[in-house]
């Protein structure tokens, strides 16, 4: 194949009003104006600019923009010289991603219908339809939402790429002879593949014939080539299909520990003309069955992340591998080993980082519509059944090859006609047995015979992932989802687990020097400064963060620990930074990391090999601790009868060491005498995680009153004393919680914070152990707590909550302050609760109190006068 690269400077007309094609600007020439290709609009600063928003609303935080946003047709003209070896061939333009629409005109004249793919190349046959010498060819690039998509599938939509209107990636001719091979599938199995072809000639009469030779070799991921097998065809059609066995010994399977690349070539000689092609493919099979993913018959763990289209520098996907390669090694590094494109299906060197790296893919359409998000459903436009049963087979055809594409959802959380996403499953995988399917990503329902995996948050009616079950998750650490895999009849993965708000790391406004311009920081970072908290910012994200992480890693480990579950979706390894701002990532939104855990301690609790503790979290000294050891085991080599190595800490001190193969323990907790935070760790055969048990032992404690009344606190402040205030007394209060919002304030409005900072060296804290940042030892304590608006006192929180960024208001649950004679320490919690680690700190408050330590030294004047207490 010779090609003609097409990059470069091209002329351009804007078309607002879209009266060009009636202008006939497909007749004219152009000004001598230059549009860079590959690019967008945005790149070549075309369209209206924007500025950054001058106050905090919902609309300045709902996502980055491009700087430049162009939503119309754009006309491209370029003068292109057909070479002289072109004539007789077969010729064709490729444009490898257009967003959405694309028409030609040559000299003037219109070739073929216009192209609508937001997936695939657009891609015009211009055989026979150019000659040698030169020609004016002129594109129209229509970015407006042709297709009634709405605003939300990240394949099309301002949350994530923006209305970018370009053509990026390869833009060539392609010229080979006129009889050609034009589309090769390779279909493995267990001893070999089958080959497709489709063989293009000049063959268009029912009476006549033509002879041809197809040859196949392949050669190993080692190098070595293969034997080669010829066969003869008879040619009756000018697009004949014809199929091939060639069998292969000693197979090297594709998977992530072994991402085996095998290569075909194909040899076609038909009359004077000849062609060959090379294509690259894994061998595996992959099939659900007994409620198990099974790839190459061995069952696999899916435990996966999000991609969103998400690439703040363009604005749209990157289709350089080089990138690929480099955020691909990133997620891998995290322990994880699937992707799943969210909405949108990425261009081809996507699909080849994650052959050579072994990354699973799961890909789906631009297509995201139901009521509660859009204005519409599925089908509600006639056009949605055409254009999504042609989107579906062109992915299937444009990038079946790859071994990494395991799995195809028609797209995110749809509504409507349900018949029709059967529809086009059961024609996609009728033409493509090579990946999973389903009818689309989220929401439980019962499946159809056509569906091989289920991935919801809710399976059978019961939830598969922690959000709304949090409590039961906080009590122990063997709580799992057996009872959804149990009532579903395919493998279930959970869907978009996570979603724990990280207060946004506004400085990364700073980095984002392409084309999206980030307004919703700039806003944040405006409130904060207004506020007076932006001095604490990097506090915010840290104690944010680690929640967060806290969080990720009982998510995860629930999903280790279910028994036959096909795996898990976060939302997100990184930031989402559409939807108000969703910054629920451990790296942001350009791959890098905030600071809030390695990738060593994250594998600790998410990679191949998992150590796992089943136990309850918090103990009196008097109980004992029973714990199960189990062990999720997806690595490359099963580990026979594992030996679990475990050692439970009190600081550095060993109290518990056991090395066993047996899966359960006791470890009476009467050497404890004083309430601690024990470190458990477990090592299994080279593989570590760790966990934290919160013994707490029963206190003697002197009386000190805890005042619930107006009366009360009038009194004391009267008279003089020392005393705890209760919530009761916490005016125009603010509610704490220990989980954080869920994915963003503004986008699902809440008054929740992001986590807490505690002054751990306060002496309250000899007699409740914990760390700067909160664990589950705090859950019914913050869950039940109420603060006040610190920023009206010149007082030192022992506890600060961290505000979410919708309002930006510090308040704290637990602070000390003289108030005239009294001195008072304010704890905002329910001090009536009886579970172990709320009596355990009210009795903390009381000694404190009662010690020569308390001493207030900030004072609050006219506390009855003040309406923030």
């Amino acid at each position: 194949m010779k090609i003609i690269n097409l990059s470069g400077g091209w002329k351009y007309k804007t078309d607002a009003d879209d009266t060009g094609t009636a202008k006939g600007f497909y007749a004219k020439p152009f000004a001598d104006n230059s549009f860079i290709l590959p690019g967008s609009t945005c790149d070549n600063k075309i369209g209206k600019k924007q500025e950054y928003y001058d106050h905090f609303s919902n609309e300045a935080v709902l996502s980055p923009r491009e700087r430049y946003e162009y939503v119309a047709p754009l006309w491209l003209s370029q003068e292109i010289d057909i070479p002289c070896e072109f004539e007789g061939k077969s010729i064709k333009l490729f444009l490898e991603r257009v967003n959405i629409a694309s028409e030609l005109w040559i000299d003037g004249e219109k070739n073929g219908r216009q192209t609508i793919s937001l997936s695939t190349p657009h891609i015009y046959n211009l055989t026979n339809k150019v000659t040698p010498g030169k020609h004016i060819f002129t594109l129209k690039i229509d970015n407006r939402n042709l297709l009634n998509l709405d605003i939300m599938s990240s394949g099309y939509g301002v949350h994530t790429q923006g209305y970018w209107n370009g053509i990026i990636g390869r833009i060539e001719l392609q010229c080979e002879d006129f009889c050609h091979l034009e589309n090769i599938q390779v279909f493995p199995d267990e001893t070999g593949i089958n080959v497709k072809l489709v063989e293009i000639c000049d063959v268009y009469s029912p009476f006549e014939q033509k002879d041809a030779i197809v040859e196949l070799s392949v050669t190993t991921p080692d190098g070595i080539k293969l034997h080669s097998s010829t066969f003869r065809r008879k040619l009756f059609n000018s697009h004949q299909v014809d199929y091939f066995r060639y069998d292969i010994d000693d197979i090297q399977h594709w998977d992530e520990f072994n991402p085996n690349l095998y290569t075909l070539s194909v040899k076609y000689e038909c009359g004077d003309d000849t062609d060959e092609k090379i294509v690259t493919f894994g061998m595996r099979t992959i099939k659900s069955e007994n409620k198990q993913i099974l790839l190459n018959n061995k069952q696999i763990s899916l435990r996966g992340t999000i991609d969103c289209a998400i690439y703040p520098l363009t604005g749209y996907p990157p289709t350089d591998i080089e990138i690929w390669r480099k955020n691909f090694k990133t997620i891998k590094s995290y322990g994880l080993n699937h992707v799943r494109f969210h909405s949108w299906c990425p261009p081809e060197s996507a699909f080849c980082a994650a052959d050579e790296l072994g990354i699973y893919i799961s890909v789906e359409m631009p297509l995201w519509l139901n009521r509660d998000v859009c204005s519409f459903e599925l089908e509600e436009d006639s056009l949605h059944r055409q254009y999504f049963t042609q989107e579906a087979l062109s992915i299937s055809k444009t990038y079946g090859n790859h071994p990494s594409f395991i799995m195809f959802s028609n797209g995110n959380e749809i509504m409507g006609n349900f018949e029709l996403l059967e529809d086009i499953i059961i024609q996609t995988k009728a033409y493509d047995n090579r990946r999973l399917y389903t009818l689309t990503t989220n929401f439980d329902h019962p499946t159809l015979p056509c569906e091989d995996y289920l991935c919801a948050y809710e399976a059978g009616g019961h939830k598969v992932r922690i959000q709304d079950i949090h409590d039961i998750a906080a009590d122990n650490t063997y709580f799992d989802y057996s009872i959804a895999v149990n009532a579903v009849n395919v493998p279930v993965v959970s869907f978009e687990i996570g979603q724990y708000c990280v207060y946004p790391d506004v400085d990364t406004a700073d980095r984002y020097t392409g084309n999206m311009l980030p307004v919703n920081f700039e806003a944040i970072r405006c409130k904060m400064q207004q506020k007076g908290i932006y001095h604490n910012l990097k506090d915010y994200v840290r104690a944010s963060g680690d929640l967060a992480v806290k969080l990720y890693k009982e998510d995860i480990e629930a999903a280790l620990r279910t028994e036959n579950f096909g795996g898990f979706e976060l939302l997100s390894l990184t930031d989402y930074t559409g939807q108000s701002t969703a910054t629920v990532g451990i790296l942001d939104a350009m791959f890098e990391s905030k600071g809030l855990i390695t990738p060593k301690e994250w594998r600790r609790f998410c990679n191949n090999v998992v150590p796992l503790f089943k136990a309850k979290r918090i103990f009196k000294n008097t109980e004992i601790l029973e714990a199960e050891l189990d062990l999720y085991d997806f690595g490359e080599h099963k580990i026979e009868n594992p030996i679990f190595d475990i050692r439970i800490s009190n600081k550095n001190e060993t109290l518990f060491s056991l090395r066993t193969n047996e899966r359960n323990i006791q470890f009476p907790l009467d050497c404890i005498k004083s309430s601690s935070i024990l470190e458990v760790n477990m090592n299994v055969d080279g593989f570590e995680n760790s966990w934290r048990i919160f013994v707490f032992v029963d206190e003697n404690v002197d009386d000190v009153q805890i005042i619930k009344t107006e009366t009360a606190l009038k009194e004391i402040i009267i008279n003089g004393g020392r005393a705890i205030v209760g919530k009761e007394l916490f005016k125009n209060s603010i509610n704490g919680s220990f989980i954080p919002v869920f994915w963003s304030p503004v986008h699902f409005p809440s008054q929740k914070p992001c986590g807490a900072i505690i002054d751990e060296a306060h002496p309250i804290f000899k007699y409740f152990p914990t760390e700067k940042y909160p664990d589950y030892q705090w859950k019914r304590l913050l869950d039940s707590s109420v603060g006040i608006d610190i920023s009206k006192y010149a007082i030192e929180p022992i506890i600060e909550a961290v505000p979410n960024f919708m309002d930006n208001t510090p308040s704290s649950p637990l602070f000390e302050a003289k108030l005239e004679n009294a001195e008072l320490l304010f704890a905002g919690f329910d001090l009536d609760d009886k579970s172990i680690e709320v009596t355990a700190f009210k009795n903390a408050l009381i000694k404190y109190v009662a010690s020569e330590n308390f001493a207030p030294q900030y004072e609050i004047k006219n506390y009855f006068d003040t309406s923030s207490i």
